[in-house]
């Protein structure tokens, strides 16, 4: 008898237990990302009365009698769904639509998890977390380790845009500021007809020069020439062009129709950490919005915005658009100074082969845990991880309605426990009274 109430304990503990998941539940069903947990139930050991034996010619089998001990916690798993889009209309809360955590860091360096995507910028430009870690960047969209460098946007820069000086070894491809086309222009150079001709495919600035310069020298023109400098073209100061008609866009894309001087066909942007703010360039950060990607974009206040993007060898890039619009890419954009160096815009995302082996800690992270397996890290919308939304986080899991049915399953297997606790209790009473 004293066994009975041994197993109702069992059940009531257990009861309990499932009480406590359930009440952890619903205390976060407004937290951000929460993933609900489940708890489930194993048999305990049986009291084996008889093994059973085995049919025989003389007689039948019989099965094995055994009366249960009670029952244990088996397991509590973690939901890892997603919770729905809460919309919030900022730009830096963030949610994984599929695949992957975010990756913070404390000032120890140590990673951890999270799906919380509310974040903010500190006092430095640093991508943080409510609780304060640092957001860390990715360097490459897949990779068995994290880059170590953590995302971080200049608050003030000084940008300036120059010509560039290497204009002439750039294909008319490279060029950021014209869009130039193959095809032939009549002239009028000095009184004298003359046919330019832009090279079909991909010239470079020097090879289209080199043409004009060449059919100049065939109509016998010796004083006129067309050079690069300062990251334009020019020709010949006093000379009397006048260009007629072309199949090629090269003169309204240049402008050389209105001087003998042409816009910067190729600029070059140079931007540094801001050390004077009477510095007429300085450019102080206005907003910032982040792409399915995962990728930062920075609006300054003079208009210009300063990203990134991933080529095709998966390189990372810097991305300057200039306040008039003008794309600047690659190693046209000249970063100097702590501020652009130690830059990444790239918020690295984690996914790993077991991600229940995690282990919840506070501040809604998740750490390393033993059963976990391998952990890849890589960008937003490659491979197997999901895509950013912004605009809003990841809200909780949580059913409440499976809650509330758990919280009564387990409210009456305890009662029922009870009542069995109770029984047994009754005759060993009973039983004591016998013997008086």
């Amino acid at each position: 008898m004293t066994q009975a109430l041994h197993t109702a304990s069992t059940g009531i503990n257990a009861g309990q237990q499932q009480i406590n998941v359930v009440a952890n539940n619903v205390a976060n069903i407004n937290t951000t990302a929460f993933k609900a947990a489940n708890l489930t139930f194993e048999t305990l050991y049986s009291n084996t009365l008889s093994y059973g034996s085995a049919a025989t010619k003389e007689g039948g089998g019989t099965n094995p009698k055994q009366i249960g001990l009670g029952v244990k916690i088996g397991g509590i798993t973690r939901n890892f769904n997603s919770g729905d889009f809460v919309s919030t209309g900022r730009d830096m809360d963030l949610m994984i639509s599929g695949n992957g955590f975010f990756v913070v860091q404390d000032g120890e360096g140590k990673l951890y998890y999270t799906r919380d995507g509310v974040f903010s910028t500190d006092s430095e430009g640093n991508i943080v977390t409510q609780s304060g870690m640092k957001v860390v960047a990715a360097n490459s969209p897949y990779s068995n380790s994290s880059s170590g460098e953590t995302v971080r946007v200049p608050k003030n820069l000084s940008a300036t845009t120059i010509g560039d000086p290497a204009l002439g070894n750039k294909s008319i491809s490279q060029l950021n500021n014209a869009s130039i086309t193959s095809g032939t222009i009549n002239a009028k150079v000095n009184g004298t007809d003359v046919v330019l001709e832009v090279p079909e495919g991909d010239p470079t600035i020097n090879e289209i020069l080199t043409s004009f310069n060449d059919a100049l020298r065939d109509a016998g023109i010796d004083d006129v020439s067309f050079t690069v400098a300062n990251g334009c073209i020019s020709y010949t100061d006093g000379a009397d062009i006048d260009f007629i008609s072309a199949t090629s866009n090269f003169v309204g894309e240049t402008g050389l129709g209105n001087g003998n001087t042409s816009e910067p066909l190729n600029q070059v942007a140079v931007l540094q950490e801001m050390v004077n703010y009477n510095d007429e360039n300085a450019i102080t950060l206005k907003s910032t919005t982040v792409d399915e990607n995962g990728i930062i974009a920075a609006t300054y206040s003079d208009g210009s915005i300063l990203t990134q993007f991933v080529d095709d060898t998966y390189a990372v890039h810097w991305k300057y658009i200039t306040p008039e619009g003008v794309t600047i890419t690659g190693n046209d954009v000249q970063a100097s100074g702590a501020t652009i160096e130690n830059s990444n815009f790239v918020i690295e995302l984690a996914t790993m082969v077991n991600e229940e082996g995690l282990v919840s800690i506070n501040n809604n992270l998740w750490e390393w845990g033993a059963d976990v397996g391998d952990v890849y890290y890589g960008m937003a919308g490659e491979v197997s991880f999901g895509s950013i939304e912004s605009g809003g986080y990841e809200g909780s899991n949580v059913d409440i309605a499976m809650e509330l049915t758990n919280m009564i399953t387990a409210q009456r297997m305890i009662q029922m426990n009870s009542r069995v606790f109770s029984t047994a209790s009754s005759v060993m009473e009973t039983l004591a009274y016998l013997g008086q």
